[in-house]
C-alpha cells in the first residue's frame, strides 16, 4: 500500500504531540529531527521541536528552530510568543518586545497574546504600556484566566493605582483561591487602598494557613498601622527585621514608625544599625538610615552615613545620587562632585541625571540645568522634577519664558470648600472635619522623607473614615476643583495640555504642624494639581504678617543667584489652595503657644481618561 507523504507527515506530527504531552523529550526530538531532515519546510515541526526544546531548557536551539518556522510561515503567532519568551529569558528584552508587539499586532484582542507581552513590558519598567496592552484585550475571555489579573493588578500598581490593583488581585485570588501569592498580593494592595481592616482579615487567613514568611509578617504590619494600633505593628516590623535583618521596607517602615512615635532619632536607627553590622554592603538600608537622619535635620550625620558606604563601594550609584541630594543643602560643589561621578557609573539613571541638574543650579550652572531638564521632560513629559528644573534654569537665566511655567495669577487659584449635606454652613463642617482628623494626628514627628517640620501627617481615606465629616470632604472639594480645571483650559504648556476635564484624587492626608513648625519647599513629581485646604489656623497667621502662610517659587536648596519666593497665600479656614504639583512650594514657621496649631488637608488631582467615544 502506498502511504501518502502528507499523510506520514501529519502522523508524525500527531505522534509528536502525543509525546509532547507526555513529556518524552528525548522520543518527541529524536522524531521531529528525522522528520525536519526529510521535510525541511514543515513549519509546524520546527515549532513543536522548539516547544520541546524549551521545555527542555534548551533555548538557544529552540530560538534557532523558531526563527526558521517563522521564516517558512511569518504569520504563526503561536511561534512569535514563544520565540518573545525564550528571548525575554535571555536577556534579549528588547527584540522579545518586538517580536510579542508584531504577534500583538496580528490579534490585539487575543488575551494570551496580551499576557506574553504584557510580563516582557513589565520586566522592561513599563507598567503603562503592560496596561494599555491588557486593556485592549478581550475582557470576557479573560475572565477565567487567573494570569491576566495577576498581572493586570501589578501593572495597576505599577501605576499607582491601589484601588484598581486590590480589584484585579481579588478576582485573581477568586480563580486561584489556594494561591498564597495572590492572597498576599491582594492584602498588600489592600493596606496600600487603605482598606486596612480588609487587608489584615486577608493576611491572617494565608497565616493560619500556613504562610509565616518576614513577607507575611510585614504585611500585617502595615495593616495594624493603618488601622492605628502602632504598638502591635511595632512588635510585628520588629519580628520581620530579627528574622531578615536585610528587609529594607520593614526596616524602613520600623525606623519612621519609631521616629514618628518618639521623633528620637537614635531609637529610631537601631535596628538599623544592627542590621548595617551585619549587613554592611547592604546599600539600601544605609540609604534608608541616611534619609532619616536627614529628615531629623541631621544633614551632616546623614552625608557621613553614606560616605561611609561609598569608603566600601565608591560606585554604587545609589549612593552617589542620596549623598548629592544630602550635600546639595549645604555644599553645592560638593553636590555636584557627588552627581558628577553617579552619572559616570550610570549615564542612563534618571535619579543621576536630575540630581546633576539640580547640583548644576545649585553651582551657577543654569544653561547645563536646562538641557538636563529638557532631556528630562522629553522623555517624560508627567515629571514635575523636570518642569521644576526648567522654571528655575529659565528664571536664573532671566528668560521670560519662565513665567509660562510659574504663572502664579493664573494657574494658583483660592477659594472656600462647598458645605456638603448634612451641615448647617461652613463653619459648622469646619469644626466637625477639623474636630474629626485631629482625634487621628496620634504621632509625635513627621514622616521620613517627608516636607514637614516639627509637626506630624497622617493619612486619610475619606471612603473608609468612622467620621461623616471626612467621607464627605471629596464633595466639599469637588467643585473648586472642577472649576480651577476649567479655569486653566487646554494649551500647550506642561500642566494645560493635561488637562481632560476629568480627575482622580491621588492620595489625601492631613498635616498638623506644632509652632515654629513648617513645610520645607518642595513639589510633587507625581501630580497634577496639589492643594492645601485650611481647616484650623493659630493666631500668629493673623497677628503677624506672613507667618504661616503658603509660598511658591523658591527651591528646597541654596541656588545660585540666589531664587526667592515670588507669590504667596494667606490661609483662611475653609480656604482650598489648588496649584501646579510641579511648583516649589512651603510655608512659613508661625509662633505661638504649645496650644496652638495648623491643621489642613492636602491631596493630589491626576487627570482621568476622557470618556470612550
Amino acid at each position: 500500500m502506498i502511504v501518502d507523504p502528507a499523510t506520514q507527515v501529519l502522523d508524525v506530527l500527531f505522534q509528536a504531540t502525543a509525546l509532547l504531552r507526555a513529556g518524552q523529550h528525548a522520543r518527541v526530538q529524536e522524531l521531529l529531527g528525522g522528520l525536519i531532515r526529510k521535510q525541511p519546510g514543515c513549519a509546524e515541526a520546527h515549532r513543536l521541536l522548539a516547544t520541546s526544546l524549551c521545555q527542555t531548557g534548551d533555548l538557544a536551539r529552540a530560538q534557532k528552530e523558531l526563527r526558521i518556522c517563522l521564516r517558512l510561515r511569518s504569520d504563526d503567532v503561536e511561534a512569535q510568543i514563544l520565540l518573545g519568551r525564550t528571548l525575554s529569558a535571555t536577556g534579549q528584552a528588547a527584540e522579545a518586545l518586538r517580536v510579542l508587539q508584531e504577534a500583538s499586532g496580528r490579534d490585539p484582542a487575543n488575551v494570551a497574546i496580551a499576557c506574553v507581552v504584557a510580563r516582557a513590558w513589565l520586566a522592561q519598567g513599563r507598567a503603562d504600556e503592560a496596561l494599555r496592552r491588557l486593556e485592549a484585550a478581550d475582557r470576557e475571555a479573560a475572565q477565567g484566566r487567573a494570569e491576566f489579573w495577576m498581572l493586570l493588578g501589578h501593572a495597576q500598581l505599577g501605576l499607582g493605582q491601589p484601588a484598581a490593583t486590590a480589584d484585579a488581585f481579588r478576582e485573581w485570588v477568586r480563580l486561584e483561591p489556594g494561591n498564597h501569592e495572590a492572597r498576599m498580593a491582594l492584602a498588600a494592595a489592600l493596606a496600600d487602598a487603605q482598606r486596612a481592616t480588609e487587608a489584615e482579615a486577608e493576611i491572617r487567613r494565608c497565616i493560619a494557613a500556613g504562610v509565616r514568611s518576614p513577607g507575611a509578617g510585614f504585611i500585617l504590619a502595615r495593616a495594624l498601622m493603618g488601622q492605628g494600633r502602632l504598638d502591635e505593628a511595632e512588635a510585628h516590623l520588629r519580628e520581620v527585621v530579627h528574622v531578615q535583618p536585610g528587609h529594607v521596607t520593614a526596616q524602613g517602615n520600623l525606623a519612621e514608625l519609631v521616629w514618628m512615635r518618639s521623633g528620637d532619632a537614635g531609637a529610631a536607627c537601631a535596628e538599623l544599625d544592627s542590621a548595617l553590622r551585619k549587613l554592611p554592603h547592604q546599600h539600601a538600608l544605609r540609604i534608608a538610615k541616611a534619609r532619616l537622619l536627614y529628615s531629623a535635620r541631621q544633614p551632616q550625620a546623614a552625608l557621613a552615613e553614606i560616605d561611609a558606604g561609598l569608603a566600601l563601594d565608591g560606585k554604587a550609584p545609589a549612593l552617589l545620587t542620596t549623598a548629592a541630594s544630602i550635600a546639595i543643602d549645604f555644599d553645592g560643589p560638593h553636590a555636584l562632585e557627588y552627581a558628577t561621578r553617579a552619572l559616570a557609573v550610570a549615564p542612563d539613571d534618571r535619579d543621576a541625571r536630575v540630581v546633576l541638574g539640580n547640583a548644576s543650579l545649585a553651582t551657577g550652572r543654569a544653561q547645563v540645568a536646562l538641557e538636563i531638564a529638557g532631556a528630562l521632560y522629553r522623555s517624560d513629559p508627567c515629571d514635575g522634577q523636570a518642569v521644576a528644573m526648567q522654571a528655575d534654569a529659565l528664571r536664573m537665566l532671566g528668560d521670560p519664558r519662565y513665567r509660562k511655567l510659574l504663572d502664579f495669577q493664573h494657574l494658583v487659584r483660592a477659594q472656600r470648600i462647598d458645605v456638603p449635606e448634612g451641615w448647617p454652613d461652613l463653619d459648622a463642617y469646619l469644626d466637625d472635619l477639623a474636630t474629626s482628623v485631629a482625634r487621628s494626628h496620634n504621632l509625635e514627628a513627621h514622616p521620613i522623607g517627608n516636607s514637614l517640620r516639627e509637626g506630624s501627617q497622617i493619612p486619610l481615606s475619606p471612603q473608609q473614615s468612622p467620621f461623616a465629616a471626612v467621607r464627605a470632604f471629596p464633595r466639599a472639594i469637588d467643585r473648586p476643583i472642577r472649576e480651577y480645571m476649567q479655569a486653566i483650559g487646554n494649551g500647550p504648556d506642561p500642566m494645560r495640555k493635561r488637562n481632560t476635564g476629568r480627575y482622580g484624587l491621588s492620595g489625601m492626608w492631613s498635616v498638623r504642624l506644632r509652632p515654629n513648625g513648617f513645610h520645607v519647599n518642595h513639589y510633587h513629581p507625581q501630580g497634577w494639581i496639589s492643594s492645601a485646604c485650611y481647616l484650623r489656623l493659630p493666631p500668629a497667621v493673623k497677628q503677624h504678617q506672613g507667618e504661616g502662610w503658603l509660598k511658591f517659587g523658591e527651591p528646597a536648596f541654596p541656588t545660585n543667584p540666589p531664587l526667592e519666593p515670588e507669590y504667596f497665600i494667606r490661609p483662611e479656614p475653609g480656604l482650598l489652595a489648588l496649584f501646579p504639583s510641579y511648583m516649589w512650594h512651603g510655608t512659613v514657621p508661625f509662633s505661638g503657644t504649645p496650644d496652638d496649631s495648623r491643621l489642613t488637608i492636602a491631596f493630589d488631582v491626576v487627570p482621568a481618561a476622557t470618556p470612550a467615544a
